[in-house]
């Protein structure tokens, strides 16, 4: 694989090698992984704008993730001095209609069986799997569907540890999701595993609807993640918006945290514009 001339090595909490450029973190992007993506003219300057930038990876989105060759995606990115650092569960949960948490027991089991098959893909890209909507869909908010989604993460926190591979529960705000919308809420979600490789995923939006202070919320939960997403008060990409994100970075220092950065929200004007226009004003907060 190809890396940035500038790369090095760093060590994640759970022991986890990493590779570093410019930035203080593991910097990533998340964006969907087209169904074409072999042959995708516009994914491929997106990928290429982003090695550029001087990114060490990408977060995707992908329809059939147990359907893709994690060797041939591995080399695809690595063409691009890029690494996988999370699938993204969203938009395979919405379009296959998958629910932690639903009281229909076989429509659960599958949407069980379907994260570990996840899991596993995610064990040979490298990198961990997020359940923001996969959680639960709207009207799964009642306490049998709490229960039910508490039951899910602990039959899904043995093949996380087997495979050695993060699975992320992320924060949602209330009118998005239907359960967990704090970090205190998702601590309460995973906590009874007791699981190294059961995680929480914070983000900036969500935090911003749901948190009374975005910045105690990560310190008291700081060892519970290792990603975190960088996400605008109006779902934009960082500088679009009034997040004030050298604060949340100097938190994250504080805490001493050493994992994943990620970009993430909706497009202003273009992929490649808004990517670049969010970088300049990222960088000298995320320099190291």
């Amino acid at each position: 694989m190809r890396f940035p001339c500038s790369a090095s090595y760093v060590k994640l909490t759970k022991g986890e090698v990493f590779y570093m450029s410019k930035y203080k973190y593991f910097f990533a992007i998340q964006t969907l992984l087209p169904d074409d993506w072999q042959t995708s003219a516009e994914f491929a300057r997106n990928l290429e704008t982003a090695g550029k930038l001087g990114l060490d990876g990408v977060e995707l989105n992908a329809r059939e993730p147990e359907k893709l060759d994690p060797a041939v995606l591995k080399k695809y990115l690595g063409g691009f001095g890029l690494v996988m650092s999370n699938f993204a569960s969203g938009f395979t949960a919405r379009t296959s209609n998958l629910s932690l948490a639903t009281e229909d027991e076989a429509r659960r089991k599958e949407s069980v069986w379907r994260t570990t098959a996840f899991l596993a893909f995610a064990k040979e890209m490298g990198c961990g799997v997020i359940a923001g909507f996969l959680k639960g869909a709207m009207g799964d908010n009642k306490p049998a569907n709490v229960e039910r989604l508490k039951a899910s993460i602990a039959e899904i926190a043995p093949t996380a540890e087997k495979l050695k591979t993060p699975f992320i529960v992320e924060a949602i705000n209330r009118f998005e999701s239907p359960l967990g919308h704090s970090l205190e809420a998702v601590w309460e979600l995973i906590r009874g595993c007791k699981n190294p490789y059961v995680e929480m995923l914070p983000d900036t939006y969500h935090m911003h609807i749901e948190e009374t202070d975005m910045l105690k919320a990560m310190d008291r939960f700081s060892a519970s993640f290792t990603s975190f997403h960088l996400s605008e008060n109006n779902r934009f990409f960082p500088g679009f918006g009034a997040v004030r994100f050298g604060e949340v970075v100097a938190q994250l220092e504080r805490s001493g945290y050493t994992g994943k950065v990620i970009i993430e929200g909706n497009i202003k004007k273009n992929f490649i514009e808004d990517l670049r226009a969010s970088v300049a004003y990222l960088e000298p907060i995320l320099r190291s």
